[in-house]
């Protein structure tokens, strides 16, 4: 199996949006992240990949997430459906 890597990461309202390079996005409320809900927009939205797409960097905000802490975040039942939509 393939390792799931992040695409790119967007933010709706009160949620973080992980796409990933199999072209599945998640859904996670930004409750689940006190710093990234306590940035401003432009801050959460000057990320970096790392790791060739194994995780995603905030300089300014001083927040590194990795794919395996998005999914953990995403499986404590916080967040809405995983979306198998095509991004």
């Amino acid at each position: 199996m393939k390792e799931l890597r992040l695409r790119r990461i967007s933010f709706e309202q009160d949620d973080l949006i992980a796409d990933f390079t199999d072209s599945r996005r998640l859904r996670i409320p930004l409750a689940n992240f006190p710093r990234l809900r306590a940035a401003t927009a432009d801050q959460r939205n000057n990320w970096s990949l790392i790791g060739r797409g194994r995780g995603v960097h905030w300089a300014t905000v001083d927040e590194d997430l990795s794919v395996k802490n998005l999914l953990a975040a995403y499986s404590r039942g916080r967040s809405s459906d995983y979306a198998s939509t095509r991004a």
